[in-house]
């Protein structure tokens, strides 16, 4: 086969060789790429996308864990009891981290997370406001790994 194909190649002439060898160095990179570059990078977003998809379920998976461990979530006690323990404490039993937890008066607290699953920030969130606080100033940014951080003040509604 080697050999009829050189035959085939040397019967041609100087201008039919250069572009044969032209057509075979534009048709090979366009091959590779076609039969190795793109499968592979379809594969790479597949994964990525299964890995985030992952990593998503695992906080919402961790949120659940952190709260059904079997310690019964505290109401907001009176409006004396201080804020920012009450909220240090709910984040704890959520298990998120407090960054900062800066109480602003009786019923107004500041706090920042620094990383924490979206799915479980949010959760924590949507149980506070259900427990009787307002979210005020909410930010909520995207880190490097995949997570938030979230900045927010937090107001105890008055009953």
């Amino acid at each position: 086969m080697i050999v009829r194909t050189r035959d085939w190649y040397g019967s041609r002439s100087l201008r039919e060789q250069r572009l044969l060898l032209l057509m075979a160095a534009v048709a090979l990179p366009l091959l590779i790429w076609l039969l190795v570059v793109r499968p592979i990078s379809s594969a790479y977003d597949a994964a990525l996308e299964r890995h985030l998809a992952a990593v998503d379920l695992n906080g919402r998976v961790r949120a659940l864990a952190a709260g059904s461990s079997g310690r019964p979530i505290v109401n907001v006690g009176a409006p004396d009891s201080d804020i920012a323990l009450v909220i240090a404490e709910r984040a704890a039993q959520s298990g998120l981290v407090l960054d900062s937890n800066n109480a602003a008066g009786p019923n107004d607290v500041s706090i920042s997370i620094g990383a924490a699953p979206t799915i479980a920030a949010t959760q924590w969130l949507a149980q506070l406001e259900r427990d009787g606080f307002a979210v005020n100033d909410l930010r909520m940014t995207p880190t490097p790994d995949g997570e938030v951080a979230v900045t927010a003040r937090l107001v105890r509604r008055t009953r």
